[in-house]
């Protein structure tokens, strides 16, 4: 009988791993899911690891019972509960070399960004040149990228929106505006927002071609993606770094740029021009 014994200072995923050699065999392959995609269990149903792993959805409740659980909502709570200790904004610490710390960091996130092959990212600039309608999605800090990438995309062409994904959570009947010849940028970092996870995953029920863009932490929409480019975001011990998707989202409006030519371009100057938008 599978047993895990809830040793002090250790997180759940830590005891299933201690625990590990004493499974039986289907027992082994549910818990390694838990300790292999613990970043995503905050955001899946019982039914749907059940449906990853080829067994019942009662097989996953009584595992999470075998273990010292009340059953997997309160497994996954208490997972959900240790990553946001973990994952979360942290105070401050002494501020010895903070600054050349900081930047340290910083040069080794955009030199980081070299490792994105050049197919990687063609790939996706592609499919969001071909795009009919581009919907830009980020939630909290997210949002803000988001904000960016529609600033400087919207330039080169047409149709281009950003969105709040708490907002398109909060009236679902929008989504119904996006169809399989449309394509939605989506930003997220980690601790992943629900409300993104929920959103991209309608519009890919629709056909929307998902271009994701994340850190190299483990988001729910990684897999599923049609690309996927992560990021390394060290920074500072309070927040994560995001230059290197500012960075990075300069780099795809240039090559979209040069892929669309700069029609869409000269229109919007000559529109700036007549509405007197800039001082020169």
């Amino acid at each position: 009988m599978t047993t895990v014994n809830a040793a002090p200072g250790l997180t759940a995923v830590e005891r299933l791993r201690a625990g590990l050699d004493t499974f039986g065999t289907r027992d082994q392959t549910i818990a390694r899911f838990f300790i292999d995609h613990a970043e995503e269990v905050p955001f899946l149903s019982a039914g749907e690891i059940a449906e990853s792993l080829s067994v019942s959805g009662a097989a996953i409740t009584r595992f999470s019972q075998r273990v010292g659980f009340e059953g997997y909502p309160h497994l996954q709570r208490v997972i959900r509960q240790e990553l946001r200790a973990t994952l979360g904004i942290q105070q401050p610490g002494r501020q010895d070399a903070v600054v050349a710390d900081f930047w340290r960091g910083e040069r080794s996130n955009l030199d980081g960004l070299a490792a994105l092959s050049e197919e990687q990212v063609l790939g996706l600039v592609r499919a969001l040149v071909g795009a009919r309608h581009l919907w830009i999605i980020g939630a909290r800090a997210s949002h803000g990228m988001a904000l960016i990438a529609e600033s400087l995309l919207a330039s080169f062409r047409p149709h281009v929106h950003a969105h709040a994904a708490d907002l398109l959570a909060s009236r679902p009947e929008h989504l119904l505006e996006m169809g399989a010849q449309d394509a939605a940028l989506v930003y997220t970092i980690r601790r992943y927002s629900r409300a993104t996870t929920r959103v991209t995953r309608a519009l890919q029920a629709q056909g929307v071609r998902i271009l994701l863009l994340t850190d190299q932490g483990a988001s729910p929409l990684a897999k599923t993606a049609d690309h996927c480019l992560r990021l390394p975001t060290q920074g500072s011990e309070v927040v994560a770094s995001v230059a290197p998707f500012v960075s990075l989202t300069g780099l795809i409006a240039s090559l979209v740029a040069r892929e669309l030519g700069g029609g869409h371009l000269e229109a919007a100057e000559r529109l700036n021009a007549a509405f007197s938008v800039y001082e020169y």
